[in-house]
């Protein structure tokens, strides 16, 4: 498509971009005791260096006083010993002629003592279910302190070459704490109505600005609307964003949502570009100033959308880049179909960030490690045989080739992509289908030579004569030992999610796991009664901490009844019995579903051995065939031995 918009140049307070697309702040996780490591310096020279990249990177979280910090591995800006190092990074992304900024952070009460050794602080005294502790009320005088630490934490970037800093006013940290009535409570001159409670706000952006100077330009991050009941929505952040003008902000970018809000804002069931309509209602709030708006933006053909129909003045694009660094490149170059589109599972990013672990990306295994991940010629020329045309078996096969190597994909099926286009099915899973078709894609572009409806066979073998077999057969599903489990009524998840089979109005789905509860909201989507039962205290523990509770709340919302620490000991005609500790319970279903997990699907490597043949060529395993995980392994496995052949 055409990008009359994305492409063209746009500034704001001396700061130039070379297109209308923001890379926001992200916690990626890469630093130690404050300080930036290289993979840090290379997630975003990476990203900086491609023509084009982003227009401006905003990084951070950097905390501004050790209290605030989210976690160890965040940016260290409340010292100076900080700025030698910050200023080698600067240096590195104008190198590519990208401006750059640091976002300047406090968590206020989501600070968790057991990682900073200090109590958190906050605007009052209110429990936080976030960290599930207790913060300590600010007086004024150390109100005045925090203050006084933004400003020279500002300063900090500045001395370090950034650009501009950013104010976090969103997310539930800090400053949102105090402009919002959930959490300021206070009866002094910070506490009361609006008015009163943007006055931490002012104070702090005069702090920065003091000691910046005018000439320094300064963001806000602002939440269009908490998404908490009894917090602002977009009747008072208009409120806020105008107020922000007047103390002389330049520039607003605008999300939403809290750590504890209950409205998904990111994971995969949130449509593309959901909450544009959050910028649209700042922005008619202020007067001469730009604003960005975020969340669930992935592809460039939105971006320009958003800004034809003039609802924001800039998109911020955040896992998009992560994702894929080239993908303006690849967009203004015509080539959309090569993007390496943000799937938003979550897994490599905002998963790891709740663990305390660097970041990586179950679609781009180089994230954190562009450096030593470069793809290089093979020294040696090889044949390679994949079998097998799942996620694993299709990134080894085009990594294989674009490294140089003649590659013949086999697939037993009449389709690629493997599990991969079952996770797509359910209701608010359909992006895994942009990881299909950038894989199958890749295959095209590279050369590899894809057969469908072919097993590997001693034949296929003797006709290609490979060097290397790559073994990527996925996995197969677990039928349980359970009495009667082979009765008509019985079927497996995955033949319901292809339609392979039908089921009756009543369904008792038996497994509680990512799979069970996908297929028994695909079911209840279609007006079946669904009940799920599972053996675990909890249902979804195989779901990454920030997709879990938004597929137990969709499948709720379906009508989804859940059984758990109950054992199925019986299928019967009328249904089954299931066994918890109040004793054995009849469920009444017309159709039973096995969702109780899968094994390796590798019977390929006997059948070679048995046929004689093992032992004329290495073999590998990648993958489930290997052991079942999660796809994030299954990729980057895969990409791992296509690089190393």
């Amino acid at each position: 498509m055409p990008y009359s918009r994305v492409f063209e140049p746009f500034e704001f307070s001396r700061i130039e971009m070379n297109n209308h697309i923001l890379m926001p702040a992200m916690h990626i996780g890469m630093a130690a005791d404050g300080f930036m490591n290289d993979g840090f310096f290379d997630f975003y020279e990476e990203r900086a260096k491609a023509r084009p990249g982003p227009g401006l990177i905003i990084i951070g979280g950097c905390y501004v006083e050790k209290r605030g910090m989210g976690a160890p591995n965040f940016v260290g800006l409340d010292d100076d010993r900080f700025i030698g190092r910050l200023k080698e990074f600067t240096d590195v992304v104008h190198k590519h002629d990208t401006p750059v900024a640091a976002q300047l952070y406090h968590g206020g009460r989501y600070s968790a003592s057991f990682l900073t050794g200090e109590q958190a602080v906050s605007s009052s005294a209110v429990f936080s279910n976030f960290t599930r502790e207790m913060p300590h009320a600010l007086t004024e005088e150390e109100i005045a302190e925090v203050q006084e630490h933004y400003g020279q934490a500002a300063r900090r970037a500045r001395d370090a070459g950034f650009d501009a800093s950013e104010l976090i006013v969103c997310a539930g940290y800090l400053v949102n704490q105090f402009l919002s009535p959930l959490t300021n409570k206070r009866e002094d001159r910070y506490g009361g109505d609006l008015d009163a409670r943007m006055t931490f706000m002012r104070e702090t952006i005069a702090a920065i600005k003091s000691a910046t100077g005018d000439d320094f330009p300064l963001i806000c991050r602002l939440s269009g609307s908490d998404f908490m009941e009894g917090s602002h929505t977009l009747e008072e952040t208009p409120v806020v964003a105008a107020e922000m003008e007047r103390c002389g902000v330049d520039f607003i970018s605008v999300t939403g949502g809290w750590h504890e809000t209950r409205v998904p804002q990111i994971p995969m069931s949130v449509p593309r570009g959901a909450y544009v309509y959050l910028a649209e209602g700042v922005r008619r709030a202020v007067s001469s100033i730009p604003v960005a708006c975020c969340n669930r933006i992935n592809d460039p053909g939105l971006a320009e959308k958003i800004l034809q129909e003039d609802r924001a003045d800039i998109v911020a694009m955040a896992r998009a880049f992560i994702a894929d660094p080239r993908i303006l490149e690849k967009a203004r170059a015509g080539r959309p179909q090569d993007i390496r589109h943000c799937i938003a599972c979550n897994q490599g990013c905002f998963d790891h960030v709740m663990m305390l672990q660097p970041i990586t990306c179950l679609v781009n295994p180089r994230v954190n490690r562009e450096r030593e991940t470069e793809l290089t010629p093979a020294p040696v020329k090889k044949n390679i045989l994949v079998a097998g045309g799942g996620p694993a078996g299709m990134e080894c096969a085009w990594v294989a080739a674009h490294r140089g190597h003649q590659v013949t994909l086999c697939e037993e099926t009449a389709a690629l992509g493997g599990q991969a286009n079952l996770a797509s099915i359910p209701p608010g899973r359909e992006e895994w289908s942009e990881m299909v078709a950038y894989l199958v894609q890749q295959l095209q572009n590279k050369g590899v030579e894809v057969m469908l409806s072919q097993l590997v066979s001693p034949e296929i073998v003797e006709e290609l004569n490979p060097d290397v077999l790559v073994m990527a057969t996925g996995a197969e599903q677990v039928v349980p030992a359970i009495a009667g489990v082979d009765s008509p009524n019985v079927v497996l998840a995955w033949d319901v999610l292809t339609e392979k089979v039908s089921t009756g109005k009543r369904v008792a789905v038996v497994g509680g796991g990512a799979v069970g509860i996908e297929t028994a909201s695909f079911l209840a989507e279609s007006g079946k009664q669904v009940m799920v039962i599972e053996m675990l205290e909890r249902c979804g523990t195989d779901i990454g901490i920030s997709t879990r509770w938004t597929l137990l709340q969709q499948a709720d919302r379906l009508g989804v009844q859940f059984m758990t620490a109950s054992c199925v000991k019986e299928i019967t005609p009328q249904g089954l019995k299931a066994e918890s500790e109040n004793g054995l319970k009849d469920i009444v279903a017309d159709t039973i579903v096995l969702a109780v997990g899968s094994r390796a699907h590798d019977e390929l490597e006997d059948f070679l051995a048995t046929e004689g043949i093992k032992h004329k060529f290495e073999i590998r395993k990648i993958g489930d065939c290997a052991s079942p995980r999660k796809a994030l392994d299954a990729i980057h496995e895969g990409f791992e031995l296509g690089r190393t052949l």
